[in-house]
Order: structure tokens, then sequence, then C-alpha cells
């Protein structure tokens, strides 16, 4: 078990809704978990909405200091203009990051997946439903949050991200 607590803070990436999910604990637990959705308004323009969403996130960043911010990469669809707009909502991660000299991580949606429900094409549904369970959820969760949190999970979790003494008789 690792010997600290991780503060990792997840953001789910988007124009119209950027989810976000903080977890402080380690691979052995969670101590404190948080979640939400940053919506700017339909009507602004790109530019606009990309300037709320970092400073939603700033805010989130300055309530909870993480140690480390992390994000979904994003994957090609059939609709590439999508795709283009989530890597814009999931630079203003980046540069949130690197603005506050944070260690910036990303994960592939199959890593993600594989980490929560040891199945890398696990439906959105499943996801939602087994992330709820892992961090002891009771209420519903937003998608978008929900994202977040599995990915700010799939950091915490993920061995290559402590020490090597911390990992000490892992798989023995």
């Amino acid at each position: 078990m690792a010997s600290e607590n991780m503060r990792v803070l997840g953001i789910d990436p988007g124009t119209y809704k950027t989810g976000w999910g903080f977890i402080e604990g380690s691979r052995g637990g969670f101590s404190c978990r948080e979640w939400g959705v940053i919506k700017p308004l339909k009507s602004l323009s790109l530019s606009e909405r990309l300037a709320v969403i970092y400073d939603g996130i700033d805010a989130v960043r300055e309530k909870y200091r993480p140690d480390v911010i992390v994000c979904e990469d994003p994957f090609l669809n059939k609709d590439v203009r999508a795709v283009l707009n989530i890597g814009r909502a999931w630079a203003m991660a980046a540069l949130n990051a690197a603005k506050h000299s944070l260690p910036f991580s990303t994960y592939s949606p199959l890593e993600i997946k594989k980490s929560v429900t040891g199945y890398g094409r696990a439906a959105k549904e499943q996801m939602n439903s087994q992330i709820r369970v892992l961090m002891g959820i009771k209420e519903e969760v937003q998608e978008d949050a929900g994202d977040a949190l599995s990915c700010a999970y799939c950091h915490l979790t993920d061995m290559r991200n402590y020490p090597v003494e911390d990992c000490a008789g892992a798989g023995r």
C-alpha cells in the first residue's frame, strides 16, 4: 500500500459539459471524493465556452489542491469535429496543470474501463454503476462526472504511479 495519500483531479473533457472528479486516497482506500460538471451556456461561442471550462477547472483545482490532474485521451470516432472540440477542452485541463506546475497524465478509454470494470469494452452504464460501487457512492452521479471519477480512480490505482518500495511484495 502506498505510504501517502494521493490527491487526484480527473477530468472528462467536453465543450458543452466537462465532468470533474476528485479523489484523495491510495490504492488501499479513499478518504475524499467529490464530483461535478462544468456546463458553459450553449449560447456562448466556442472560445467563451473554453474560457468557462478553464475557469471551472481552475476553481476546482484551487478548492481541492490536487497533486495531479488526469484526463481521458480523446478517441477518434466518426465525428471528427466532435473529437476536435473534445481535444480543445482537454487542452484546458492540460493548460491548467501546466500553469500551476502540476503533473498531467492521460489514460485511454480502454485503460480506464479496464481499471474500473476489468473489461476494456464496458458500456457507459456499466462504468457509471461500477465507479459508484467502488467509491461507495449511494446517490446518482452525472455521466460526465462519473467518467471523470473513473479517470481519477484509474490513476490512483495504477501501480506505475507509486514508488517501487510501495509496491514491494505486490503480486506475491
